[in-house]
């Protein structure tokens, strides 16, 4: 009962936050991931590309909970494919994301998201231990403003915000394949898969809300993973102090 207290609270305050009267144009261009600074400017996000490699320090007990999928992450093992990067047309990977191999081969790894997500799950890594752009946070929400062809689709069905692991070198996340209604479960939080709230922002664009209490310091990135506009599928990082 008191969860259910705390998730209507929380409901509630994102609409109020929502709600209020925000004042910026939408952003020029389609792709483009903003986070808010106020209720009327906003900053660019850089867009970063990674690379698939072997999963590191695995989530015990997460695929489990998300159900069976195929046990395919041997095929994508070592190859180094590419994530974000501009490859043309390729069938089904990731439910739209793109990938490429060292030797600049197009295809797909499997007819589905599970080419990456597999029997433990393939990491997406990104280079560097921190996005070039930090957040300063206050403790209240993040408000993530995304320009799309088109907002008639559920954000929480064509996005993912994570949280990356990190070391000196890199940043990297699990990649899980799941449906939205799991997000905000204990198992995709301990998997580094944030809880968020979206809405239609302007003409062709989407207000994404963090609440405060799935944020602390360190790396995030946003997903797109819809394969309704575009054969690029960019990346974008942000550090939150």
């Amino acid at each position: 009962m008191k969860k259910l207290f705390v998730s209507v609270c929380l409901f509630f305050s994102i609409t109020l936050a929502y709600s209020q009267d925000l004042r910026f144009p939408e952003p020029e261009f389609i792709n483009s991931y903003c986070i808010l600074t106020s209720d009327s400017t906003y900053d660019t996000l850089p867009k970063e590309n990674g690379i698939i490699g072997k999963h590191e320090n695995k989530t015990k007990g997460l695929l489990s909970k998300i159900g069976k999928v195929a046990d395919v992450a041997s095929s994508a093992s070592g190859l180094g494919v590419v994530i974000g990067a501009n490859v043309g047309s390729v069938d089904g990977v990731m439910t739209g994301i793109k990938v490429a191999s060292t030797a600049s081969s197009v295809g797909s790894l499997a007819g589905s998201a599970s080419a990456l997500a597999g029997s433990s799950g393939m990491d997406i890594i990104f280079r560097g231990k921190s996005s070039s752009y930090s957040y300063e946070n206050n403790g209240g929400d993040i408000r993530l403003l995304i320009k799309a062809e088109s907002n008639e689709e559920d954000p929480l069905g064509i996005y993912r915000i994570v949280k990356f692991n990190t070391n000196k070198k890199e940043r990297r996340i699990q990649w899980i394949e799941f449906d939205s209604s799991f997000l905000g479960s204990d198992e995709a939080s301990k998997g580094g898969f944030l809880n968020f709230v979206g809405h239609k922002y302007g003409e062709q664009s989407y207000l994404l809300t963090i609440p405060a209490e799935e944020i602390e310091k360190g790396e995030y990135g946003i997903f797109y993973m819809s394969i309704i506009t575009s054969a690029t599928i960019p990346v974008g990082t942000f550090s939150v102090k």
